[in-house]
């Protein structure tokens, strides 16, 4: 499979994690991704998540400036951060003031997606540190050849000869073996995420 084939797939598995309740900061720690525009521009596109009205843009909300720059880090503003969680973002400030007792949605969904920022803020048991998985394709190994038919050379990963890419010379057709890897790597952690969600 090619790049646009896998990131249209990429894209259907996206969709379908938010669905079923995973947050756009889940997916984008999935994807080992550091900021969220990808994922919360794409639910917006495909009509997941509204557009944010142009009054909000500018808006200054009341919150803890340890979760304000946790947000600014992932390149969020809370009122986008509400619209992925389908909260109302002045109801969701105020809710952050009281004891999350009060307000168990609004701070589960915090939790879930800022844990540590969480814990400095309301206490608790400091959560537990992830190891970061191995990456699968670390040990895959690589044939490059000549085809006439495209007229290219072709990189394909021998132990997943469906991903491939092409290039005008070794390195383009690498590079593009590369990122479809890439690709493959995030569909196959969304699939596994999406069944572990189903089965609880």
């Amino acid at each position: 499979m090619q790049i646009n084939e896998l990131e249209e797939l990429l894209g259907k598995r996206i969709i379908a994690a938010y669905l079923i309740g995973m947050s756009v900061v889940e997916i984008t720690k999935l994807l080992r991704r550091s900021r969220v525009e990808y994922v919360h521009s794409l639910l917006r596109n495909s009509g997941h998540i509204p557009a944010m009205i142009r009054s909000e843009y500018r808006r200054a909300y009341d919150i803890d400036c340890r979760l304000a720059k946790e947000l600014k880090s992932k390149g969020y503003s809370f009122g986008r951060w509400c619209l992925g969680w389908k909260l109302h973002s002045v109801d969701a400030a105020k809710a952050l003031k009281t004891p999350p007792s009060e307000a168990p949605e609004v701070h589960a969904a915090l939790q879930r997606d800022f844990p540590w920022t969480y814990c400095k803020i309301y206490g608790g048991l400091r959560p537990p540190k992830t190891r970061s998985a191995s990456k699968a394709h670390e040990n895959w190994s690589v044939i490059i050849s000549w085809d006439t038919s495209c007229y290219g050379y072709v990189a394909k990963v021998i132990e997943q000869p469906e991903i491939e890419g092409i290039g005008y010379d070794w390195t383009e057709a690498l590079e593009k073996m590369s990122t479809a890897c890439r690709f493959y790597e995030n569909i196959a952690s969304l699939d596994s995420a999406i069944t572990g969600y189903r089965s609880h």
